[in-house]
């Protein structure tokens, strides 16, 4: 039996973009549940997860991948996969189960509900409060307004808007006219609260 040889590494990168918070962005709607993530899909704390090896029905379990980044399997107990993507993390199982269970296993690992996004929709729109989406949806500005019902009042809410996003400890404030923006454009990231003031005449 041949098992893999070479280590494998997670690294779950995060990029906040503060310098061009309105850079045009391709949309990309994808399933939020119920449908196998991409081979590349990076696993996040929240997701859930569903496992087992072929063949081996007492094996069988669906799991939430925890705050640490682990999820608890049969036989050998937590391990870490949030940062890898679905076949690294599918891999690494692999790995586990090989060495002391079982020869050449077939694992099965699949994404069967995806930890939610969420920002933050306040001010002149018809339904404050947050608009949650999984985090293959690229939600944009527009479109989150949108999802809050749109602007409460044509006439009163001013059609530029702030962006407040943080990282860390650090608040960056943005004003942006909707009128210039496309619906496609100022992808947004979770955490992220948006104020539609009221215009000022």
């Amino acid at each position: 039996m041949n098992r893999p040889k070479s280590s494998l590494h997670a690294a779950l990168a995060i990029l906040l973009l503060f310098s061009v918070p309105c850079a045009a962005q391709q949309s990309s709607m994808g399933p939020s549940t119920n449908v196998k993530a991409s081979e590349n899909y990076v696993i996040v704390p929240l997701d859930v997860i569903q496992f087992k090896i072929l063949g081996e029905a007492e094996t069988q379990t669906e799991v939430r991948v925890a705050n640490d980044g682990g999820i608890s399997l049969p036989y050998i107990g937590n391990v870490k996969i949030a940062g890898m993507t679905v076949a690294e993390a599918r891999g690494l199982i692999y790995e586990k189960y090989s060495t002391d269970y079982y020869v050449n296993p077939q694992i099965d690992l699949a994404i069967i509900s995806y930890k939610q996004e969420r920002v933050n929709v306040q001010g002149m729109v018809n339904r404050q409060g947050f608009v949650v989406f999984p985090p293959e949806e690229k939600v944009t500005l527009l479109g989150a307004i949108a999802m809050a019902g749109g602007w409460s009042d044509n006439r009163l809410a001013s059609k530029t808007v702030k962006l407040v996003r943080t990282a860390g400890s650090v608040t960056k404030t943005t004003e942006i006219d909707t009128t210039k923006i496309g619906p496609e454009d100022c992808p947004l990231q979770d955490g992220d609260l948006i104020i539609v003031p009221e215009r000022t005449w």
